[in-house]
């Protein structure tokens, strides 16, 4: 319960708009390394880091903006604990709404804790549950297979299931990290569509 009540104060004191600066930031941090490359030896390693790294910036990203809205806007968070199933099987008995008051928002925190959002069909459920018809044609298909790519990389040392070593370019990578940076805008244009939406300017 300590834990839960820590995570919800450091999501607290940031926004979910900081969390998209910071990631551009190591985004742009993490490509600059490929200039650093000063010989073919280096290449392909420092490569398979860089590919590997952006996709993880990635996953720290989604699942810190969907854990601050969860905390900050209750309508998105009761989106998602009536429709992603993870959240909507939990019970929760009587005595336990007035000793924690904020049981389904900790439930909901704990769950995504334990997401893995490289996981594309991850991101898409999750978003979807909770902006509905704003992530409506989402395009995964690039990340997707950035994310597959990675975890070859990541769990069997950069060899896919037939054993074949892969090779990666300075030009897929530049692509892998380009790719990654414009889901990520066209994600963050989303929620701030859906978030408008849901509070409307007064005449």
């Amino acid at each position: 319960m300590l834990d839960a009540q820590a995570e919800i104060q450091w999501l607290n004191r940031h926004s979910h708009q900081e969390f998209f600066v910071e990631f551009e930031a190591e985004l742009a941090t993490v490509a600059s390394l490929l200039a650093a490359v000063t010989n073919t030896a280096q290449a392909n390693t420092v490569y398979k880091l860089v590919y590997a790294h952006c996709v993880t910036l990635l996953e720290a990203l989604i699942s810190s903006v969907v854990r601050k809205l969860v905390v900050s806007e209750e309508d998105l968070l009761m989106s998602l604990a009536a429709g992603y199933k993870k959240v909507s099987i939990v019970s929760v008995t009587l005595k336990e709404i007035p000793e924690q008051p904020k049981v389904v928002e900790t439930i909901v925190l704990k769950i995504l804790a334990d997401q893995t959002f490289h996981n594309v069909s991850t991101i898409k459920e999750v978003l979807g549950v909770m902006l509905g018809d704003h992530m409506k044609d989402l395009n995964l298909a690039g990340v997707g297979r950035i994310c597959s790519k990675r975890h070859d990389i990541v769990h069997r040392n950069g060899k896919t299931v037939d054993d074949n070593p892969i090779e990666l370019s300075l030009v897929e990578v530049n692509q892998a990290i380009s790719t990654v940076r414009e889901f990520a805008q066209d994600v963050k244009r989303r929620i701030e569509a859906a978030l408008k939406e849901d509070d409307p300017v007064p005449f």
